[in-house]
């Protein structure tokens, strides 16, 4: 259970890397450094070429760990549970359409659509590889965390808004939207631009949506921290809302830098870092979690000692 455990989390970890990079690739417009062509990349070594390939080189490192991954889940499937064999095998065929998806992006020359289901594909990896590594901690015997349906709710919805607001980011970008206005937080010397104008209408409803998800993660984030009782995810609630706070200033900052690609790197990082801090939250504090992923011999042992006795 050791070797599953590890590679969850180093799957868990590379995934977060891999959207971090990814965001670079944007931030500096390397999508097309390697043209049109997938999986190689020909042609004459240049910056854009270097940032595309360390994306698809990382790809193809969580490739391996996710087929290694499901590969140890199902020799050690006796001693686990569908609840983690299955969640494997899905991550291993959820990284290959991804890595089909990025193929599709490059052909279609990042059209902004196919960039945003690309996106929305690795924050699904992302929760799915979260999940698993809490299983396997659950699995390992070590002491599980407090079960809470209501924060599991109420995290989940969090969750899901800033899925939302991550996915109309990601399609403000590809739309290249992301900077017509010069100013923050008014937006041409106004609250309200011209909303007769396409990219405006755009860029203003990402503002208000993040004003609105914000409040979201701040509310249920104060209410899981104020929870003595459940450690973990008050931890993490922390973490979601710190980092919020920190997207705003990073969001700030895009703006008055004219997307500056160390602060939209940083944009899209945090953004998972907030994402996958929730859906933890959400994932821990469901109740009967833990039992679902027990082993089956332990599930099957109190039936063995009422025969035997």
């Amino acid at each position: 259970m050791d070797r599953i455990r590890q590679l969850a989390l180093a799957s868990t970890v590379t995934t977060f890397l891999l959207v971090g990079i990814g965001g670079l690739v944007r931030a500096t417009k390397s999508g097309l450094g390697c043209g049109d062509n997938w999986p190689h990349c020909p042609g004459q070594l240049t910056r854009a070429m270097i940032i595309e390939f360390s994306h698809r080189a990382v790809a193809g490192i969580l490739v391996l760990l996710l087929g290694s991954l499901a590969v140890a889940a199902w020799r050690r499937r006796e001693e686990t549970t569908p609840s983690l064999l299955r969640p494997c095998l899905a991550a291993f065929g959820l990284v290959l359409f991804q890595a089909l998806l990025g193929a599709i992006v490059v052909w279609l020359h990042l059209e902004a659509e196919s960039v945003v289901l690309h996106l929305a594909t690795a924050m699904a990896l992302f929760a799915l590889l979260i999940l698993i590594t809490a299983r396997t901690h659950a699995l390992s015997g070590r002491p599980p965390a407090s079960e809470d349906g209501g924060v599991s709710r109420s995290a989940t919805g969090a969750a899901a808004a800033v899925l939302v607001l991550l996915l109309v980011g990601s399609y403000v970008t590809g739309r290249d939207a992301g900077y017509v206005f010069g100013d923050w937080p008014l937006m041409s010397g106004s609250w309200i631009p011209d909303l007769h104008i396409e990219l405006y209408v755009i860029h203003f409803f990402h503002r208000a949506l993040a004003a609105a998800v914000g409040l979201i993660v701040f509310v249920v984030g104060v209410r899981i921290m104020r929870r003595k009782d459940l450690p973990l995810q008050s931890t993490l609630a922390h973490v979601a809302v710190g980092a919020y706070a920190l997207e705003v200033l990073v969001g700030a900052a895009n703006v008055w830098t004219r997307l500056n690609a160390g602060f939209v790197t940083l944009h899209l990082a945090l953004g998972a870092l907030i994402w996958g801090s929730l859906v933890g939250i959400a994932i821990v504090s469901r109740p009967l979690g833990v039992k679902a992923a027990e082993p089956r011999r332990h599930r099957s042992q109190p039936a063995l000692e009422t025969t035997g006795s």
